[in-house]
């Protein structure tokens, strides 16, 4: 585990990130990863060419491998995913990768830290949420024109994480992850995804946690990519 992330126990001060996300029940851990292992897992998001275009309208999901073959039915789904985001129904667009199946070594073995008892160990240690195990991981882009509207996360775990990839983003760009008041009025925080940062948050079992990716802006070349998932 120390070969790809920093001793947690060595370098940051535990008690202080524990009383952060006491606080919030939310916490950023910048510069996580070893550099070195995050800037190939950077370089091997931008060569990555296994991805699927994810959608959703409501409940409705739809992946479609992105290739020339499916080039007419993913841009029609798209469209029909902004059409529902401007009748404010739950909508969303990305690309994602990491399926769980034939992995590489980079997904292998980010998903064997990810579930080691050590890793969890210190989840544990900072949030006292009694977490057990890994269960979703996955690498997404939101490139110009992808978000993902308002959602609670409900169902999917006791903590989701977002490790940021995103090297060389401003906050113009959009692709910005904003946390809502209960009733979704307003914004009260919001996370640029800054490069090498790890991001996590509690997911209340009855209601989740109202939060959103806005669109990333158009004409922005770069790509938005993160590792996101959840605990429970």
């Amino acid at each position: 585990m120390n070969e790809i992330i920093d001793d947690l126990y060595k370098t940051r001060n535990i008690s202080l990130l524990k009383d952060i996300f006491n606080e919030k029940k939310r916490l950023k851990i910048s510069c996580f990863l070893n550099p070195e292992f995050a800037e190939k897992l950077f370089k091997y998001a931008l060569t990555e060419k296994k991805w699927k275009l994810a959608t959703g309208i409501d409940k409705n999901k739809y992946e479609k491998d992105v290739n020339k073959t499916n080039d007419k039915i993913n841009s029609l789904q798209i469209k029909n995913v902004e059409k529902a985001f401007g009748n404010n129904q739950f909508s969303y667009i990305f690309y994602r990768s990491f399926s769980g199946e034939n992995m590489g070594f980079i997904e292998f073995t980010l998903r064997k830290v990810f579930n080691s008892p050590e890793f969890i160990s210190v989840l544990n240690d900072i949030t006292d949420l009694k977490l057990t195990r890994l269960t979703t991981l996955f690498l997404s882009k939101y490139k110009s024109g992808c978000f993902l509207s308002p959602h609670s996360d409900k169902g999917n775990g006791r903590l989701a994480f977002v490790l940021n990839l995103s090297m060389g983003w401003k906050p113009q760009y959009g692709g910005n992850l904003h946390f809502l008041s209960d009733d979704r009025i307003e914004i009260i925080e919001t996370i640029v995804p800054e490069y090498n940062s790890f991001y996590i948050f509690y997911v209340p079992e009855e209601n989740g946690i109202p939060h959103y990716v806005s669109h990333v802006a158009q004409g922005v070349r770069l790509s938005r990519f993160a590792i996101t998932g959840w605990f429970n």
